[in-house]
């Protein structure tokens, strides 16, 4: 097994540049973080047996350059994680998620930003040695920032979900937004002590469960306007919609986009699992995210104009949710490859599979595009369990670059990077057959995020060393640069 570095935050200088090392994979496969459990994810949690699919096999890297992630405790004692990623125009790395002081359940989490140089180093001009932290909830037990961008002023904007202060149930949550200025200080000007919150339906409990606000992505536009992906509950109705979300550079909703800068969309009533955002060239917008109808779980991609109205020329009525694999096709993310879109995510045919990565290609005009991979998807399975992609990013050769997490076991997950060609086979130039894994320490090592440089010569990949469910010690942040 290859080296991880690990260190502990503050420090003033790191070791090494993370882009001079061309080092070190490991062998194994990851799963999200169980102490923030995604509760729609099909039994993402208890892999099942055999997966007949003729092209999985287990990743053996073999002499091959190593690359080697960064595992970085923001905090001795608790929890941290990076969840997203970024770069500014200058190529400065920005990394996102929460943190807290200790793993108790009442913990206060926090919402961290780190900023690395081009080089990996840690940028000790920013915030405090390179962190910066704000509390948009004092308090709150349920912080977590997933969301990072960088407005042309150079001010920097995070998003997550947030606890809602005195709630009458402790399931309430809210969007919370924040910005700090160029230096990491926190931009006082921006909403109410540099934080935003967006109260978007009333939540509600619904039989066991409790229907609220949600947050899962944030992109920005060319002029600093800010873009959200979420779910609200359904007017009038006890299941959530996607919704989406337009605030201006300045975090006050876009009047000019949808319904006072709200689009929701409700598909027969069932409650919808928000992802990412993308905005295209043009000013229109693709989101992403799934539902389950007829206990299958169905893929949701959907395009809006520039407005905010359906962009009725994409699918139907603006909408993709094609089944593709018979039990449960997730969408994580999209990417945009040319004119189409590539996705990153998981599914399986049938109850008795194990979870493996999916990736699809739609066209412009929305329909599932049969000339990539098999039919249209390209699936990667590690070893007969569970695997899950959550993050894609297109290479400037038009390669697909996934990221997520993939099992060797039952009990131990790792992260992992999968590379497709731009037609979705797996290139067998990368790792074996297309695989990579890596291990970060912790028996539920993830990647979250990945970014790539405006240079094109880098990407950006971020997640958490993760302790798993029973597992000793706290998870900790981690981050990769992979040459490009």
């Amino acid at each position: 097994m290859l080296p991880v570095h690990r260190e502990t935050l503050p420090t003033p200088n790191w070791s090494a540049a993370l882009s001079a090392c061309a080092a070190g994979c490991s062998d194994s496969p990851a799963t999200p973080d169980a102490s923030q459990p995604d509760a729609s994810q099909p039994d993402a949690s208890q892999p099942d047996a055999s997966q007949p699919d003729a092209s999985s096999d287990a990743a053996s890297d073999g002499p091959a350059p190593t690359l080697m992630p960064r595992v970085i405790a923001l905090s001795a004692m608790g929890h941290d994680r990076f969840y997203g990623v970024t770069y500014d125009g200058a190529g400065n790395i920005y990394a996102v998620g929460p943190v807290a002081d200790s793993t108790a359940a009442t913990a206060d989490q926090r919402s961290v930003v780190v900023r690395f140089r081009p080089d990996g180093q840690l940028d000790a001009t920013f915030g405090q040695m390179g962190t910066a932290t704000v509390n948009m909830v004092v308090g709150a037990t349920s912080e977590v920032a997933r969301g990072v961008v960088v407005q042309p002023s150079g001010k920097v904007v995070i998003a997550g979900t947030v606890d809602v202060p005195g709630a009458m149930d402790t399931r309430d949550r809210n969007i919370g937004l924040a910005r700090f200025n160029a230096d990491g200080s926190v931009d006082t000007s921006f909403g109410t002590n540099g934080v935003v919150t967006l109260d978007l339906s009333a939540g509600e409990v619904v039989g066991t469960a409790y229907v609220a606000d949600g947050f899962w992505g944030l992109a920005a536009y060319p002029d600093g306007r800010l873009l959200l992906t979420g779910s609200q509950k359904r007017t009038g109705g006890t299941d959530s919609d996607f919704a989406v979300v337009r605030l201006s550079a300045d975090g006050a909703r876009d009047a000019a986009f949808a319904s006072n800068g709200v689009y929701a969309l409700d598909i027969n009533n069932r409650d919808a699992t928000p992802r990412t955002s993308s905005i295209l060239p043009d000013g229109s917008t693709i989101s992403s995210g799934y539902m389950t109808e007829s206990d299958v779980v169905r893929p949701v991609v959907f395009k809006l104009t520039p407005a905010g109205a359906p962009d009725r020329s994409f699918g139907t009525n603006g909408v993709f949710s094609q089944p593709v694999l018979a039990a449960a096709t997730e969408v994580y993310a999209v990417g945009l490859q040319g004119a189409n879109l590539v996705t990153a995510g998981d599914g399986r045919n049938a109850a008795t599979e194990s979870l493996d990565w999916l990736s699809l290609r739609i066209t412009a005009a929305g329909a599932l595009d049969t000339t990539y991979g098999t039919m249209g998807y390209a699936r990667l399975d590690l070893n007969s369990f569970n695997d899950n992609a959550r993050s894609v990013a297109v290479l400037p050769d038009g390669r697909v670059l996934l990221v997520g997490g993939g099992r060797l076991t039952e009990t131990n997950s790792d992260a992992m990077l999968g590379v497709l060609t731009a037609n979705g086979a797996r290139d067998a130039t990368f790792g074996a057959n297309g695989l990579r894994t890596f291990d970060l320490g912790g028996a539920s090592d993830f990647f979250w995020g990945v970014a790539v440089a405006p240079s094109g010569r880098q990407a950006a990949v971020v997640g958490a060393k993760g302790v798993g469910t029973g597992g000793t010690g706290n998870d900790d942040a981690a981050i990769l640069l992979l040459p490009l």
